[in-house]
């Protein structure tokens, strides 16, 4: 459900046409930097005073908590700013709170003349916290209502103001390291993948997904067949390989644990991998290699599409075989893994540098199969995918709302 309809108070509640409410302002609020300023005006066109009526603002989306706002009120343009005092909705799921935030803006009534308008100036920002969030937009609403409740909810509305989706910024990612070119040798290659936040902000990216498209000729929703090819992560602690998903049911699993398998800041995470082509893999010219949260499986998105090439090897076996040692770069009779540079639209700093995956690593432990949780995924990615061709697909983030 959207912010709005988790909002709505269950007691009965109806628009009061002799007055409104109004939202103004907020272009964008950045993530761990400075504060979005807007407005809110409630209008009275009747003949008589209005009082007795709290003006109720939501910071709606179901990750944010109030360790996440810091939210400042002035009255009218001449006013100081205020701090106001911020509520977790509590909407009676388990567990309470992240469900959005509210406040009684000036934790008193509201009182306007008849036939004028009262301005508000109100700001907020987004601060660093310990769970999830935000979103990648945060939804305004405002309501007046004769109690704001302890549980974060306008009690009987009178008034509502149409929402205003303000966009959250400072949250581009970018991405290095996956390979333009495999050896389809059946043996492992090892990469890494470099995982950036544009602003040093810790938004939890906690998984994610790769994605082995063969292109459209040979493209297929499940990837690539588990005999034609492995995608494995490496655990740092014990060097352990897991394989993981390389299909749409992968992208909507994120079965990628970035929380036990990445290392680095929380701005710069870094993730071993190597992938394991045989001779049966089916790619043509435009194939690609996928890496990060697909849109639809979480509000938070990062994704990217890489062109890679297939490179096909004389005498190759017809099943991967990914615990084979790594080909020296000088006796191999194909090219090794060539890695490129990839990202979301908004520009981004380039990654530190890293260790590179050391052969010995790579072929230290022998597999563990994560499997996949197969929550599936909208055919979106295909056809997102054909009309790319084999030029680097980048996948825009938008809210989940329904």
């Amino acid at each position: 459900m959207s912010p709005l309809a988790l909002a709505l108070p269950a007691q009965a509640a109806g628009q009061d046409n002799a007055h409104s409410v109004r939202i103004e302002g907020f272009p964008s609020v950045e993530a761990g930097g400075g504060w979005s300023e807007g407005t809110v005006t409630v209008k009275n066109d009747a003949d008589a005073p209005y009082a007795g009526q709290h003006l109720v603002i939501y910071f709606g989306t179901q990750m944010l908590g109030k360790d996440q706002v810091a939210a400042e009120y002035a009255d009218g343009a001449s006013g100081s700013w205020q701090p106001v005092k911020l509520v977790d909705q509590d909407l009676g799921a388990k567990p309470a709170g992240y469900q959005g935030v509210a406040t009684d803006l000036t934790g008193a009534g509201v009182e306007v003349q008849p036939h004028s308008a009262r301005t508000f100036k109100l700001r907020f920002k987004l601060l660093q916290s310990t769970h999830a969030g935000p979103e990648v937009n945060v939804s305004l609403y405002a309501y007046l209502a004769p109690t704001f409740g302890a549980d974060g909810q306008a009690k009987d509305w009178t008034v509502q103001a149409p929402g205003v989706s303000v966009k959250t910024t400072g949250l581009t990612t970018s991405f290095t390291g996956l390979p333009t070119s495999v050896p389809a040798d059946g043996k492992p290659h090892a990469f890494q993948v470099s995982i950036k936040t544009a602003n040093g902000f810790d938004w939890h990216l906690t998984s994610a997904a790769f994605f082995v498209w063969g292109g459209q000729k040979y493209g297929s929703m499940d990837g690539q067949g588990a005999c034609a090819a492995q995608l494995d992560v490496q655990d740092p602690k014990d060097k352990t390989w897991h394989k993981v998903g390389m299909g749409a049911v992968g992208a909507g699993d994120g079965d990628v644990d970035l929380t036990k398998w990445a290392t680095g800041p929380v701005d710069n995470r870094v993730l071993n991998a190597r992938l394991t082509l045989g001779k049966n893999v089916k790619t043509d010219t435009d194939a690609s290699l996928g890496f990060g949260y697909y849109p639809g499986a979480s509000p938070m998105l990062f994704w990217a599409m890489q062109p890679i090439a297939a490179v096909p090897v004389e005498g190759a076996p017809e099943c991967v075989d990914p615990n084979a040692p790594i080909p020296s770069p000088s006796t191999s009779s194909a090219p090794a893994v060539v890695p490129a540079a990839v990202s979301t639209t908004e520009p981004a700093a380039q990654p530190r540098a890293s260790a590179p995956v050391k052969a010995t690593d790579t072929n230290r432990a022998e597999l563990a199969d994560t499997g996949s949780r197969g929550l599936g995924l909208t055919t979106g990615i295909g056809g997102a995918l054909v009309v790319a061709g084999g030029a680097a697909l980048v996948l825009t983030r938008r809210a989940r709302r329904s």
